[in-house]
C-alpha cells in the first residue's frame, strides 16, 4: 500500500487541528465546569446533584462555637 506524500496544506491542516484540540483541552482542564456550581446559594451552602430530580443542598455549620456575651 503506497501512502501519498503530505503536501503543505495537509501539514497546515494537521497543525491547525492540533492547536484547536490543545486549546479545547486547556479550557476543559483549567476553567470551572458547569457541574461545579452552587445553584444560586452562597458559599455557606453545599449542593449535590442527584441522578434524577433537583439537587439537594445543605447549610454548612460554623465549626467555631459562638462566644457568649458577658
Amino acid at each position: 500500500m503506497n501512502w501519498p506524500y503530505l503536501r503543505r496544506g495537509d501539514v497546515a491542516g494537521i497543525l491547525l487541528m492540533a492547536v484547536v484540540l490543545a486549546a479545547l483541552v486547556f479550557v476543559l482542564l483549567f476553567f470551572p465546569q458547569p457541574l461545579e456550581q452552587n445553584f444560586g446559594f452562597g458559599p455557606e451552602w453545599q449542593c449535590t446533584r442527584m441522578g434524577e430530580g433537583d439537587p439537594i443542598c445543605v447549610s454548612l455549620v460554623d465549626k467555631q462555637p459562638a462566644s457568649l456575651p458577658p
